[in-house]
């Protein structure tokens, strides 16, 4: 796993930076949106207009010596732009007829007079469809930009009502499960057959788990999963909700992307191994220690991750001649049976210094994340 990341970010420097031009190009670009939709004071407006024409004015006075002969609106033009993109609409035309006006009389033969002459007709039409084709810009950019924000309003309005809608969903569906698990115990109370009542205990508390599993692993919120953070907190579930306070929960894990449609099965396993050493695992009055550990291999040549769920416990361990596979115990049958989902394999066996120790192997495609 780390190697493959250091892969994916050993690029060369030019790749690297590139995104950060990206990034600066999109500040840019957003920061020009906002100038374009922002409303401004008229006593703005009027600032910025009259600052517009008064500077680009005295620029093109300064510039005059420098410039060959027909360049009468130079300074004029990003003047209008200007106004037009951080003032308004109403200013940029206001600033683009006086700053015509300018040209005309001072920077257009016959100077220092509005002379109708058919250069100065020419030069005033050009200066006119420039701007015009300024102003039809800049307002189109600025009504495509008030959409866009309207658009993305809208989107993200939908989108909160949709999580609302989910989390209530999913909140609704775990209490019903809630309230199912509660019903067993009020049932479980009134039987008095034990072996009756132990199977009510241990529906209310697969119920339970299930219930939980639910909070957990269907928020609106989860984009990723870690299966080491995920199977810390569903088996610190079951433990709560099984009710046996003398459970020492030992956990470790390495760290691995985990799919949803493999959570699911991957988290019921878990739960039903350490139901069953939390129901077998005590030794002589004493507390009940679970050892739980999740170890994830190097990534196969198909492109999968191998990965061992290992759950010890330090009980009496396995009555001689047990088989799994003829075993009637239900937690087992339900552990067996997600794990033939999981296209993995589960065993349980005797430990080295006893107890009982379950295992499952299974594999990872992390293109299905």
């Amino acid at each position: 796993m780390a190697r493959s990341h250091r892969d994916m970010t050993g690029h060369d420097v030019t790749n690297a930076a590139a995104p950060d031009r990206r990034t600066l190009s999109d500040k840019l670009m957003q920061g020009l949106g906002a100038a374009l939709l922002a409303q401004r004071s008229l006593r703005y407006q009027v600032v910025f207009a009259l600052s517009a024409i008064v500077l680009s004015t005295a620029l093109r006075f300064a510039l005059d010596d420098a410039l060959p002969p027909g360049f009468p609106f130079l300074t004029f033009f990003p003047a209008v732009m200007l106004t037009l993109v951080f003032s308004s609409l109403r200013s940029g035309l206001v600033v683009g007829a006086v700053c015509g006006i300018v040209a005309w009389y001072f920077f257009i033969e016959p100077v220092r007079s509005l002379a109708v002459t058919p250069g100065a007709v020419v030069a005033l039409v050009l200066y006119v469809l420039i701007i015009a084709t300024d102003v039809v810009f800049i307002t189109a950019a600025g009504r495509a930009l008030e959409q866009r924000l309207s658009a993305e309003q809208r989107a993200n309005a939908l989108a909160t009502s949709r999580s609302l809608m989910f989390s209530e969903l999913q909140h609704r569906i775990s209490n019903n499960l809630s309230t199912v698990a509660a019903l067993l115990r009020l049932q479980s109370q009134q039987v008095a057959d034990e072996t009756a009542r132990q199977a009510l205990v241990a529906s209310q508390t697969r119920i339970r788990s299930i219930s939980l599993l639910q909070r957990r692993l269907h928020s609106p919120d989860l984009q990723t999963l870690d299966a080491a953070e995920y199977l810390r907190e569903v088996l610190q579930d079951v433990v709560q909700v099984s009710g046996a306070g003398n459970v020492d929960l030992d956990f470790s894990a390495d760290s691995l992307p985990l799919p949803h449609d493999t959570a699911v099965p991957l988290g019921l396993i878990a739960s039903e191994l350490v139901m069953n050493a939390i129901e077998h695992g005590a030794h002589d009055g004493c507390d009940t220690r679970i050892v739980v550990g999740l170890t994830v291999g190097a990534r196969g040549s198909d492109g999968r991750i191998p990965a061992a769920l290992r759950i010890a416990d330090h009980g009496p361990g396995l009555p001689e001649g047990f088989d799994l596979a003829a075993s009637d115990s239900l937690g087992l049958i339900v552990a067996r049976q997600f794990a033939v989902a999981l296209n993995g394999t589960l065993s349980l066996v005797r430990g080295n210094g006893g107890g009982t120790v379950a295992r499952l192997d299974f594999l990872i495609d992390p293109t299905s994340i």
